[in-house]
């Protein structure tokens, strides 16, 4: 979906919709093709990870019980509550999407997870939480929707407590891609700059190899995607043809640990 020169695209509608449809039986078997065990396949995560990166984040994250976790573009949540199980803490999801906050809410439910967890509508440039309020932050595949990096890395600072971490995985671009807000080539000066000290900047090993597969194998199951979702199949190739075209922008993807000074 592209945008016109001028106007900006309204990623709260898209994500709306996307939470709002069931899950792609049909997405989830590609990515099980392409990343194999690796799929934490009962999480349903709308990004790239893995088991190992989860359990790399929830170690980094160095978080407790009683603790306040806050996950922004938690999305359907699966990989954040599977983060808040495994180390004791409080949650907080936020989005930009209330069809995928409610998402979070049932299934925080189904986990018996319900006392630990809360939903709120917000963005990387506007959270809501008080200051220093939250012990740890994680953000997967999310950062790139914001379009001023250097005011997100600023209200991440303000909500972590002096010493809080810091971990997200996102992408940095040698080009700016089509349909898609600014971007930057390194995340590390805004973050500095913002008042954290980054520990971790590591490249996902294979990410390029896998997404190029993600999107062919994506297009040869159009049909089944198109059909799945009641959609016409021309506009599931163009939207998959727009995120081939956005890779073609990228530099790395990264997993990011940051603690604030």
């Amino acid at each position: 979906m592209d945008t016109e020169p001028g106007t900006e695209r309204d990623w709260s509608a898209d994500f709306n919709d996307t939470f709002g449809e069931p899950e792609s039986a049909v997405q989830a078997r590609v990515w099980a093709e392409v990343l194999g065990d690796e799929y934490p396949a009962e999480l349903a995560p709308y990004s790239y990870t893995t088991r190992s990166e989860l359990a790399a984040i929830a170690s980094e994250l160095q978080v407790g019980t009683g603790d306040l976790l806050v996950d922004i573009g938690s999305g359907r949540g699966g990989p954040g509550l599977w983060v808040t199980a495994r180390t004791g803490t409080d949650y907080l999801a936020v989005d930009i999407s209330d069809t995928g906050l409610a998402e979070v809410g049932r299934r925080a439910e189904a986990l018996d997870l319900g006392d630990r967890v809360r939903t709120a509508s917000g963005s990387f440039e506007s959270l809501p939480l008080g200051d220093g309020e939250a012990a740890a932050v994680m953000s997967i595949d999310a950062l790139l929707f914001t379009p001023d990096k250097a005011a997100a890395a600023r209200e991440l600072a303000r909500v972590l407590r002096p010493g809080g971490r810091l971990v997200v995985t996102t992408w940095d671009y040698h080009s700016q891609p089509a349909g898609r807000p600014p971007q930057v080539a390194d995340h590390q000066p805004a973050l500095t700059a913002a008042g954290f000290t980054v520990l971790t900047y590591d490249e996902t090993p294979d990410w390029e190899h896998q997404m190029r597969e993600l999107d062919r194998l994506m297009l040869e199951a159009v049909d089944e995607l198109a059909a799945e979702s009641d959609s016409d199949p021309a506009e599931v190739r163009a939207g998959l043809a727009e995120m081939d075209a956005t890779i073609d922008t990228m530099l790395r993807r990264v997993l990011i640990v940051a603690e604030r000074r």
